[in-house]
């Protein structure tokens, strides 16, 4: 019997970096990775990008110090079925197809009707029947 194995979940991932722009071309420089306070670990950097963020700080590159900027990033992962053939499938779209048996679901894990059984009096449209990985 297919069932949700993992529900469908909203992610959100929160970046900091230390940016620095070019004087003479606002837009265009350094950014390094830092922590919440702003502060860049350089130990952790690459030799090229460590060279790069101390010729920044120490003044050597012309460069403006932008501090600190977030980077929020919000998605959702889709839930995951295990169908009733026993493949996992991600229920990403309108009409997800299982690789395993080709059975339909819909984006809450419904399993579908055969589709010599979808049609326009049902409201489904040629979209949503051809939406096949």
């Amino acid at each position: 019997m297919s069932h949700i194995i993992k529900k469908r979940e909203r992610i959100e991932t929160v970046e900091y970096q230390r940016s620095f722009d070019w004087r003479d071309r606002p837009g265009s420089g350094f950014s390094f990775d830092a922590d919440v306070e702003g502060n860049v670990d350089a130990a952790k950097l690459n030799p090229s990008a460590r060279e790069n963020y101390e010729k920044c700080v120490s003044g050597e590159f012309d460069v403006v110090d932008k501090g600190l900027v977030v980077y929020r990033n919000v998605y959702t992962e889709p839930a995951v079925l295990k169908c009733d053939c026993g493949a996992h499938m991600s229920l990403d779209g309108f009409t997800n197809t299982c690789d395993g048996c080709s059975a339909d679901y819909n984006m809450s894990g419904q399993r579908l009707a055969l589709r010599s059984q979808w049609g326009e009096e049902t409201g489904e449209y040629l979209s949503d029947i051809l939406r096949v990985r």
